[in-house]
């Protein structure tokens, strides 16, 4: 995942290949594939069969599970991944398991996140815009409208290359449940008593829309939100953009600041601190060669500080140079950064980022994190594991009306009193209310057995 120059690439395989093959007797070839073509690539892998031993998904991986792709390694991480077994808490492990066998190795970072709204700094210095004071929707309006008078050639709100609020769940603060399709979900991911239901049909979902159409009215939003193709970053960078809502983490706005182009970036997080854990992780596919040495790679990527550097920061003289080898504190080459350095770090998605040199100015306070996540609370359904097999052809038709409507409800750019209601229709027509009985049987059958344990 993520670009990387080809020669770059394949010194980074070959210095990997010098560990490997003392260690596990065995060469290494890393394959980057770019985010805008990261899915349909990875699809034909898989499809293909062609010779792929260990990957990280931008799916749900229970559609994997579900299709055969990948496969159960319960035994394989037991023999060949003690460092990994040996760090994690049961919970950690909980995103991993499908029918009682691991399928997945999570990744060691970030394990709570908030809903968040990322903001230029020297706007609100100059604005007077108080945002560690705001309290509501309300505050953080009255801060758009300010930006929208004072600079009327750059967009208060733009979306990520047309999404507004980021996929994943706490979304906009409901919970998908046991997927990520954010068809049938609990409105209130805390809710012990809560139950399945349409997403379409919640209060959240119709305030929310309601809320985003009000502020592109005003001209608050970029027009054309939901088919921007420009991420969020690249638009403050070039200073067309104020702010975006995303999902963050204990000093997201540090990150955030150098992916914005050095334009310092500060953030109201609202919400509740929400517990992730291992959601993200990688896999063994079916028709991996060596499954155990796929696995016992992750477990020396994980473990093997060397060998972690290599995946994450790539060569030292070429994409990062020491500016505190003692402390492990890196920067960019003269005259490049993050995005012309010829291979991005992508450090949340390798399997261990707390092995990773720090990037000057980026450098992550991990106490400060662990605390975070102390404060994090644990969706009811987490560990909860949807099969849709019996219902893939209503979940196909459904996500079809999905993206005739959804993306721009959630953009603004659809009046919701008149297009709800059409969406509503269409999605009940489409076997909506299928998929939430189904998901509802098998929730209150796992809380059931959950509670038994």
């Amino acid at each position: 995942m993520g670009d990387a120059d080809t020669q770059i690439l394949e010194e980074v395989s070959a210095a990997l290949s010098e560990i490997t093959e003392e260690k596990l007797n065995c060469d290494v070839e890393l394959t980057r594939i770019g985010f805008a073509s990261y899915m349909t690539q990875l699809n034909l892998i898989l499809s293909s069969g062609d010779a792929l031993d260990l990957f990280i998904p931008m799916a749900d991986p229970s559609e994997y599970v579900q299709t055969g792709q990948i496969q159960p390694i319960t035994d394989l991480v037991e023999r060949f991944a003690p460092n990994l077994c040996s760090s994690l808490e049961e919970r950690d492990w909980m995103s991993m398991i499908y029918d009682g066998d691991i399928y997945g190795m999570p990744v060691n970072g970030e394990k709570g996140q908030i809903l968040g709204f990322g903001m230029r700094k020297d706007i609100c210095d100059e604005l007077g815009i108080d945002y560690e004071n705001f309290q509501s929707m309300d505050d953080l309006h009255d801060a758009l409208v300010k930006v929208k008078e004072a600079h009327p050639d750059m967009y208060p709100v733009v979306s990520n290359a047309g999404d507004m609020f980021g996929g994943s769940t706490p979304y906009i603060g409901q919970d998908s449940c046991g997927d990520s399709n954010n068809l049938a979900v609990l409105e209130d991911p805390f809710d012990e008593n809560g139950k399945i239901v349409s997403f379409f049909e919640t209060d959240l979902f119709k305030e929310t829309c309601e809320r985003m159409y009000q502020w592109s009215q005003e001209g608050l939003i970029m027009p054309d939100a939901s088919t921007n193709t420009d991420s969020c970053n690249t638009l403050v960078a070039a200073g067309k953009a104020f702010g975006y809502f995303q999902h963050m983490t204990p000093g997201w706005e540090i990150e955030a600041t150098q992916n914005n182009g050095g334009i310092e970036t500060v953030a109201w997080k609202y919400g509740v601190p929400t517990y992730i854990g291992g959601r993200s992780g990688w896999f063994v596919p079916t028709a991996s060669g060596d499954p155990e040495r796929a696995v016992a790679f992750f477990d020396l990527m994980y473990s093997d500080p060397t060998v972690a550097n290599l995946v994450i920061n790539g060569i030292e003289g070429k994409n990062y140079v020491f500016v505190d080898k003692e402390n492990g504190v890196i920067t960019f080459p003269e005259g490049k950064d993050a995005t012309t350095n010829g291979y991005s770090r992508l450090e949340w998605a390798w399997p261990n980022e707390r092995l990773s040199y720090t990037v000057e100015g980026l450098e992550t306070n991990w106490e400060e994190s662990d605390q975070f996540t102390e404060s994090t609370q644990v969706p009811v359904c987490f560990g909860f594991k949807f099969d849709s097999t019996s219902v893939m052809n209503q979940i196909t038709a459904c996500l079809n009306v999905y993206e005739k409507y959804v993306p721009a409800l959630l953009c603004g750019s659809l009046n919701p009193d008149e297009t709800i209601p059409i969406l509503n229709e269409e999605m009940e027509k489409a076997g909506i209310q299928d998929i939430v009985k189904e998901k509802q049987a098998q929730f209150d059958a796992w809380k059931a057995e959950s509670s038994e344990n």
